[in-house]
């Protein structure tokens, strides 16, 4: 793999903009919008109502968006972010669903990419979670649905998953007016707050329960891609199919669940949500990997563009131009080979459910023994995919630096004793981070193989030409393309070759002198343009795939930074009066309403 897709791709993971758990709080947060429901000596209950202190600033602010601005765009982030519910129904639904009388205080303890979320504590001291999903969560009733089927699925394998009190996912004959999901506050304390304090020894035990509950979720392989549903959510239903095979290799039957349609935001972002594509469910991975590839060609057939900042600063004067015809040539060809370069071992092809976002403010703790793990929460989204598309290191596992080359001891570096303290203080960090990298690897190897393997494969070109499909939307055709010439020139190894020494069967791509001069410019132009974004990211402050989000404390501060870090990059870039005009609609972080 050339080196620049290599440092791409290996950092090529969406930004988690939900801040704190929604289980944890915020105190500036909770002192701004708290809403006491105790006035006149009364409480919201379903024989009494109430006026709430203050009516219109506290409830405006429980429906909009108040825990951040956005530097560009914002009128439209804050619309698919805006609910409207009825919060005194949703306090009956809450009190009534744990045997209580009334609902006492209501405070929005967490706002992240997705959702809203409250915490409602009771007049008898039980506090419940309510989370709301945004307009922007995904598609209407199914995202619900589904994420419910999953947590309830997965509590009954035992994982450690908060429990669900009440939902309801359709807006007909909803009181509340919204999708929501009642469950329990998870107990215990995030891992996040205590991480940093743990002795080595408790952060291998953590990660050993995570290795535990990374095998128990790969050991269901279900018999079809998709996303989990009660079965009475699904317009219809299929009562003959096994819903999956278990760790013994039995079929399992279910009269509750079934695969329907995949809720994966890739298949739901960015304007997809409108496009007439299959979203499944798929019975094999030749199918979902077509139409994967589909979905990219009616994107660029419906001219939608990645609106986040992009992988580089394409569209500019002397850059790379993405072209519609590009991206629907690049995915043509690969549709053309796509069921002969799936990856080589097919235990990693399996439906499994997932935890994609396993860091350190997912996981609960107990408070009294940091090392074992209470509660996994955020599962939203989660759905049945093949394993390799879906396994990476723990988020929490992250950290700055190389990835050790075997899975052997980690030392200091040679120098360390001549190293200044605050120098020896970082070479130690690292060498427990990696330490920890390699147990989970090597942990991996030996409890969870298909995991390992899946890990292992992922430089591998089978692996790479299979997935980079998914993103042409976000301009990686010319990453394509380079793939697919590599898979001509290594195809008598895909399909093997027979006794004459030709190929088992002929390759069906065939790249010009002309098309690869073109597509080796456009890489190169492509290359130019991820340096030009890795630098004008360094000047502002920003990070790849930035949406503009800020807090409202740093609105002002940051906003002048990214208006001079504009500035100083047309004084460098633009050659001309036309070319800065040309730039300034062509930056992504430009607000142009």
């Amino acid at each position: 793999m050339k080196g620049i897709y290599r440092s791409v791709l290996s950092g090529h993971v969406s930004a988690s903009l939900s801040g704190r758990s929604y289980l944890s709080t915020s105190t500036s947060v909770l002192n701004r919008f708290t809403v006491q429901l105790i006035p006149n000596g009364r409480h919201w209950s379903s024989q009494a109502d109430a006026t709430v202190r203050d009516l219109r600033h506290d409830l405006d602010a429980l429906n909009q968006f108040t825990s951040g601005r956005w530097l560009w765009g914002e009128r439209e982030q804050l619309a698919a972010r805006y609910i409207k519910f009825d919060l005194q129904k949703l306090c009956q639904l809450a009190t009534s669903s744990v045997g209580s009388d009334s609902c006492a205080k209501v405070m929005k303890i967490s706002e992240g990419q997705y959702n809203k979320v409250l915490s409602l504590t009771t007049d008898d001291g039980i506090e419940v979670i309510a989370k709301l999903p945004n307009p922007n969560a995904g598609r209407p009733h199914f995202t619900t649905a589904s994420e419910v089927a999953t947590m309830n699925f997965l509590r009954s394998a035992d994982l450690p998953i908060p429990k669900i009190y009440a939902w309801n996912s359709r807006l007909v004959d909803n009181p509340v007016g919204a999708e929501y999901i009642i469950m329990e506050k998870q107990p215990g304390i995030m891992l996040d707050d205590v991480w940093d304090g743990m002795e080595g020894s408790q952060k291998a035990q953590t990660l050993k329960q995570v290795i535990e509950i990374e095998k128990k979720l790969a050991s269901i392989k279900f018999t079809k891609i998709g996303s989990l549903y009660y079965k009475q959510d699904l317009p219809q239903s299929d009562s003959t199919t096994p819903l999956y095979i278990d760790g013994d290799g039995n079929t399992v039957h279910s009269a509750e669940f079934e695969i329907g349609p995949t809720n994966h935001r890739s298949f739901f972002d960015f304007g997809k949500g409108v496009l007439d594509i299959d979203r499944g469910p798929w019975s094999t991975l030749e199918e979902y990997v077509a139409a994967v590839a589909y979905r990219e060609i009616a994107c660029a057939e419906k001219g939608l563009k990645y609106p986040r900042m992009p992988e580089g600063l394409f569209y500019g004067p002397r850059q790379y131009q993405p072209r519609t015809s590009t991206k629907m040539s690049a995915l043509t060809n690969y549709l053309k080979v796509a069921a002969d370069v799936l990856p080589e071992e097919e235990v990693t092809h399996a439906a499994v459910l997932w935890h994609g976002d396993l860091h350190a403010q997912n996981i609960f703790v107990d408070p009294e023994n940091p090392a074992r793990i209470i509660g996994i929460i955020d599962w939203q989204t989660t759905s049945a995919s093949p394993l390799f598309l879906q396994v990476t290191r723990p988020g929490f596992l992250d950290f700055n630096g190389p990835i050790p080359g075997d899975l052997g001891k980690v030392s200091l570096p040679e120098n360390f004793d001549t190293l200044p303290p605050d120098e020896q203080h970082k070479a130690k960090a690292l060498q427990q981070a990696q330490t920890l990298h390699n147990l989970y690897m090597a942990l991996c190897y030996q409890q969870n193989p298909q995991v390992f393997l899946a890990m292992q494969q992922k430089d591998s070109l089978r692996h790479q030409v299979t997935v980079v499909p998914g993103t042409v939307l976000m301009d990686y055709e010319p990453y394509l393309n380079h793939l697919l010439r590599d898979v001509e020139k290594e195809w008598p190894k895909i399909v093997g070759e027979g006794s004459d020494g030709h190929p088992l069967k002929p390759c069906p791509l065939h790249f010009s002198a002309a098309e690869v001069e073109q597509q080796e410019k456009d890489e190169e132009l492509w290359a130019q343009g991820v340096e030009l974004m890795d630098d004008f990211i360094a000047n502002v402050g920003g990070f790849k795939h930035w949406d503009g989000r800020v807090s409202n404390e740093d609105y002002e501060t940051i906003r002048e930074q990214l208006a001079s870090g504009i500035e100083q990059f047309l004084d460098r870039e633009a050659r001309s009066a036309e070319e800065r005009d040309a730039w300034l609609k062509a930056l992504p972080f430009v607000d142009h309403e």
